[in-house]
């Protein structure tokens, strides 16, 4: 075997080595230390011959974080008029969407209540029907308001279904009082790296 090329700093501190297999013919880098470092061959096989080529052969575990960000509703509930708030309970729901949680970043909910009595509390919020119970929620305590909120803790666990919930939790004292709602959507958010 011949020696091995060495390029060194402006040290003189030797930085990289280059060395040619006699048997196989192929070029290795190594580092000053002898640590090897790559293969050109073994590199040059992951692009199209000549190397003018785009990145071929890459996963999403060599992005840099959230190097791809993806927001898509999941759900979404219809703005609803003179539902009942003189009375606890579950009063609208959206449809079911099955959750799956690879590269999740967060959960995000658009809520609004555009009509409430000042006595009322209306709860909007991700519900899981598999686990029966809310990921997050935001309350309206007698006054209206339209938020974006964020959730980014414990995730549900894939395949449980997920719906935006809308229920009176603390009734108004006025019999047949009612309140309205805006458009609610859930978004999910991925980060793919």
């Amino acid at each position: 075997m011949a020696k091995k090329l060495e390029f060194e700093d402006s040290d003189g501190v030797v930085q990289r080595k280059i060395d040619i297999d006699d048997t196989s013919k192929e070029i290795t880098v190594y580092a000053g230390d002898e640590t090897k470092i790559m293969s050109i061959e073994k590199h040059a096989s992951r692009h199209i011959s000549g190397g003018d080529d785009p990145i071929s052969g890459l996963t999403y575990s060599q992005l840099a974080e959230n190097t791809i960000i993806i927001r898509a509703t999941l759900t979404n509930l219809p703005e609803q008029t003179g539902l009942a708030a003189d009375s606890t309970g579950v009063k609208a729901k959206s449809a079911k969407a099955l959750f799956w949680g690879r590269h999740v970043k967060k959960l995000r909910l658009l809520s609004e209540v555009t009509s409430i009595p000042s006595d009322a509390t209306v709860r909007i919020g991700v519900y899981n029907v598999t686990a029966g119970d809310y990921v997050f929620y935001r309350d309206y305590e007698g006054a209206t308001g339209k938020n974006i909120d964020e959730y980014t803790d414990t995730m549900p666990s894939d395949d449980n279904e997920l719906e935006i919930r809308v229920e009176i939790t603390a009734a108004s004292g006025t019999s047949g009082a009612t309140f309205d709602i805006g458009s609610c959507v859930l978004q999910v958010e991925y980060g793919i790296s």
